[in-house]
C-alpha cells in the first residue's frame, strides 16, 4: 500500500478539489443525495485532510459540502471524497458513510452513494495489520437494502465473524491472485469461529479477490443457514481464490448458488466445501460449480474435499478438477432423512486423492461423463456402495491407477459405457505388502493370519501371500474373510502346518468389482486393461459376484490375469456376450456321420443355409471312432475360407489363429462339412464354432 502515500498520490488528491459539485475519487456524484432533499443548497466550503479533523468541523448551512482529502491524515486520496452536511441529521456516526462533530447534537457529514461502498471510507487501511471486521460489519450496516462493498488492492483482516443477514451484499476485490502480496486479499483470522456467516441472504456473493486463513483451529471460510424460515437464496462467487483453511465453505438452507472459476487449496480440517449435513430443512439445491479447482491439498491426506451429506439436489459440477486430500466427492447420510438427489459432473475429473475419488454411499441419482478419475491411493476410484438406492451412470470416462479397483459396484441401477479403465490395482506388489506375522487354525479347521499391523482390507479382496513358512499351504492367491484390522482368514484353505515365521502379503484389484448385492448393472463397450502407458497390476478387467448384469461388447484385452472371474452364481439374468479378450462362441454348425466315412460334403444336422447373416469361424472340435481324415467348412461346395484340419480317435479342438467370415447377407449360402483323405474312417463328429458378425 505504499504507493498511496507518495507525493504524485499527494497531488492528484489536491488537484481534484474543484469546483462545488464535482465529484473526486472514491465517491459518488453529490446529485444522488441532493435528489432526496429537494432545493437543498450545496456549497463547497473547504477541505479537511482526515476524518479525526472532519469530526471537529461542523457544517454553517444544510447542504454545505467539504473535500475529505483522507480518511487517516497523510494518506489523500485513500477513503477520502465530497461529503454534504445534513443539518437535521441525528443518527449515530458509522465511521465511514455518516460522522457525528464533537459536541454537535443535531447535524451530520454524510458521504452521497446508492449501493457502492469503498471499504477504505470506514478507515481500512489495506495492511491486514490490525482488525478489520469492525469497518466490515459497518459497511454492511451502510447497505440495508444490499449492495457492494469494494476493497483493494490490499488485505482484510478479519479477526470477527462477519455477519450478512437478509440483505444481498457482493464483496468485491480488485482481481484475483494466488499471490499473498498482490490484488484483495480477506484475511480469515478468526480461530475455531466462521470467517462469513450469511443468513437467509437473498442475493450478493464474492468475486475478483482472495480469502485465505491464518492460524484456524475450526470454522468455516463461509457458512450460510437460514434466518428463521428464510433461506438463502442466488449466491454467486466469481473468480475467488479460497486457500489455507480450516474448513471451506459449509452451506445450508441454500438455493441456487453457482461458483465460477473458483479455486480452493490448502485445507486442514474435515471437508472444503460441505452441503447441508443437519436435516432436510438445511438443503443446499441447486448448486453449481462451473469450472472450479477444488483441493485439500497435497498434505492434507484426511480432509475430504467435497461432501454432500443429506438431502440435496441438482449439484453439478462442469469442467471442474478436484484434486488431493481424502475422498473426493462423497454423497452420504448421516441425518438419516432424505438422501442426496441429483449429482451431475461433466468434464474435468479427479487426481491425486488419498481415499476414494468417487465415493457414493447414499443417493438417487449421478451421471458422470467425459470425467476423468485416478487416484494415489490403495482404495478404489469409484465406490458404489448399497446403500446409494437410485442410478448411477458413467460414460466416456478414464478411470485408471488406483490402488485396488476402477469401480466398486455394490448397488442396483449402474451402467458403464464407453470408458477407458485400465492399470488399476496398482498396490498388488510387495512394495504395498503387509508383514504376516502368523498363521493359526481358524477354529473351523480354516487357515487365519495376522498382519503386524492394520491390513485395511475387506472380506472378499482378493490377496497374494508369499514366504510363509510353516503353514506353505497359506501362500497363493485367495479371497479373504476379515476377522479384525489386522487378523483375516483364508475359508478356501484348510489349516494344515503350524506356523513357521516369515510371509507377507498384498491385495489385487479389478478393473470392475461388481458385488453379489449388485443387480441391473450394465457394463457395454468399454475397453478394460491395460493402458499404453503407466504400470498395469490389473488382474481382471471384470470380477462378478451378481447374477443379475449385462456385460457386452467390452474389450477386456490386457488384464494380468484374465479377460473376466465369475465368482458369483449365473441366473437367467446373467448376460455376458460379444467380449474382446474372452473366445466369444454364439453357435456351433453339427454334423455327425455314423458307420464308415468317404471324402465328400456332409449336412450340418441343425443348419443348411446361412441366410440374412454374417459369422466368423473360430473353433474347430472333432474326433472319429477309427481312422483318420482331414475337415473342412464349405460354403456353395467350395471352401468357405478355412484350411483342412486333421480328425484322429483323439477328440480335438482349434482355436482359429485367423478367423475367416461367411457372408451370407447377399443371399443364401448352402453350409457343408467338406471330408478330404479319409482312410479307414467311421462315426466322424464334427463342431465349427462361429460368433455372429451381423
Amino acid at each position: 500500500m505504499e504507493e498511496r502515500t507518495t507525493g504524485n498520490a499527494r497531488r492528484r488528491a489536491l488537484t481534484a478539489i474543484g469546483l462545488a459539485g464535482l465529484a473526486v475519487a472514491g465517491s459518488q456524484a453529490v446529485a444522488t443525495a441532493a435528489q432526496a432533499r429537494p432545493g437543498r443548497r450545496l456549497t463547497l466550503t473547504g477541505t479537511t485532510e482526515s476524518v479525526a479533523d472532519l469530526r471537529g468541523t461542523a457544517g454553517t448551512a444544510d447542504g454545505d459540502q467539504i473535500h475529505l482529502l483522507g480518511y487517516h491524515a497523510g494518506t489523500p486520496g485513500v477513503g477520502g471524497g465530497v461529503l454534504y452536511w445534513d443539518a437535521d441529521a441525528t443518527e449515530p456516526d458509522n465511521g465511514g458513510t455518516v460522522f457525528a462533530v464533537t459536541g454537535v447534537a443535531t447535524g451530520r457529514w454524510k458521504r452521497p452513494y446508492a449501493t457502492r461502498i469503498d471499504l477504505a471510507w470506514f478507515g481500512w487501511t489495506g495492511t491486514g495489520t490490525g482488525n478489520d471486521s469492525p469497518k466490515v460489519q459497518a459497511a454492511i450496516g451502510a447497505l440495508p437494502a444490499g449492495g457492494t462493498i469494494e476493497a483493494g488492492p490490499g488485505k482484510v483482516r478479519l479477526e470477527d465473524t462477519i455477519q450478512v443477514v437478509g440483505v444481498p451484499i457482493v464483496f468485491a476485490g480488485a482481481g484475483v491472485s494466488d499471490n499473498d502480496e498482490y490484488s484483495t486479499q480477506y484475511i480469515v483470522a478468526t480461530g475455531a469461529d466462521d470467517g462469513f456467516h450469511l443468513s437467509g441472504v437473498r442475493g450478493g456473493g464474492m468475486r475478483d479477490l482472495q480469502v485465505r486463513g491464518s492460524g484456524l483451529t475450526g470454522g468455516n471460510f463461509i457458512m450460510t443457514s437460514r434466518n428463521g424460515t428464510d433461506g438463502n437464496y442466488m449466491l454467486t462467487f466469481a473468480n475467488v481464490r479460497f486457500k489455507d483453511g480450516y474448513n471451506g465453505i459449509t452451506l445450508r438452507g441454500a438455493n441456487t448458488v453457482r461458483f465460477v472459476n473458483c479455486v480452493w487449496n490448502g485445507f486442514n480440517g474435515q471437508q472444503v466445501i460441505l452441503l447441508n449435513g443437519v436435516n432436510n430443512d438445511s438443503r443446499a439445491d441447486p448448486v453449481e460449480f462451473v469450472q472450479c479447482g477444488i483441493a485439500a491439498g497435497s498434505a492434507n491426506e484426511n480432509t475430504d474435499n467435497l461432501v454432500i451429506d443429506g438431502l440435496g439436489g441438482s449439484i453439478k459440477f462442469i469442467a471442474t478438477a478436484i484434486l488431493f486430500g481424502r475422498h473426493g466427492i462423497w454423497l452420504k447420510n448421516t441425518p438419516g432423512a432424505s438422501i442426496p438427489k441429483f449429482l451431475y459432473f461433466e468434464g474435468g475429473g479427479f487426481e491425486n486423492a488419498h481415499g476414494v475419488p468417487v465415493l457414493l454411499e447414499a443417493g438417487a441419482q449421478a451421471q458422470f461423463t467425459n470425467v476423468y478419475i485416478s487416484a494415489d491411493n490403495e482404495h478404489d476410484n469409484v465406490r458404489i456402495g448399497p446403500g446409494f438406492t437410485g442410478s448411477a451412470t458413467f460414460s466416456n470416462s478414464v478411470i485408471r491407477g488406483c490402488g485396488r479397483n476402477g469401480l466398486d459396484i455394490a448397488s442396483t441401477r449402474i451402467t458403464v459405457t464407453g470408458c477407458l479403465i485400465g492399470n488399476n490395482g496398482r498396490t498388488a506388489h510387495p512394495t504395498f505388502a503387509r508383514t504376516v506375522t502368523g498363521a493359526a487354525n481358524n477354529g473351523s479347521g480354516k487357515v487365519r493370519i495376522t498382519t503386524g499391523a492394520a491390513h485395511g482390507w475387506e472380506s472378499g479382496d482378493r490377496i497374494s501371500i508369499q514366504g510363509v513358512t510353516g503353514t506353505t499351504e497359506a501362500n497363493g492367491k485367495w479371497a479373504i474373510e476379515v476377522v479384525d484390522e489386522d487378523t483375516f482368514d483364508l475359508p478356501a484353505v484348510a489349516f494344515a502346518n503350524g506356523y513357521a515365521g516369515g510371509g507377507t502379503a498384498y491385495r489385487h484389484g479389478a478393473g470392475i468389482n461388481i458385488r453379489d448385492t449388485a443387480s441391473r448393472v450394465v457394463i457395454v463397450g468399454n475397453a478394460i486393461g491395460a493402458l499404453a502407458d503407466g504400470i498395469n497390476r490389473q488382474d481382471y478387467g471384470i470380477v462378478n459376484a451378481a447374477a443379475d448384469v449385462l456385460i457386452s461388447d467390452n474389450d477386456l484385452n490386457g488384464n494380468t490375469v484374465g479377460p473376466y472371474q465369475l465368482t458369483g452364481t449365473p441366473t437367467a439374468q446373467t448376460r455376458i456376450t460379444g467380449n474382446k479378450g474372452v473366445e466369444q462362441i454364439d453357435g456351433w454348425l453339427t454334423a455327425r456321420v455314423a458307420g464308415p466315412v468317404t471324402d465328400g460334403l456332409f449336412d450340418f444336422g441343425n443348419l443348411l443355409y446361412l441366410d440374412s447373416q454374417r459369422i466368423r469361424v473360430v473353433r474347430v472340435t472333432r474326433v472319429v471312432g477309427a481312422g483318420t481324415c482331414n475337415v473342412r467348412l464349405d460354403a456353395d461346395g467350395a471352401s468357405a475360407g478355412g484350411t483342412a484340419v486333421a480328425a484322429t480317435t483323439a477328440v480335438s479342438t482349434t482355436s482359429l489363429v485367423t478367423p475367416f467370415t461367411v457372408d451370407g447377407i447377399g443371399g443364401p449360402r448352402r453350409l457343408q462339412a467338406r471330408v478330404l483323405g479319409a482312410s479307414g474312417v467311421t462315426d466322424l463328429e464334427v463342431q465349427f464354432g462361429y460368433q455372429l458378425v451381423s
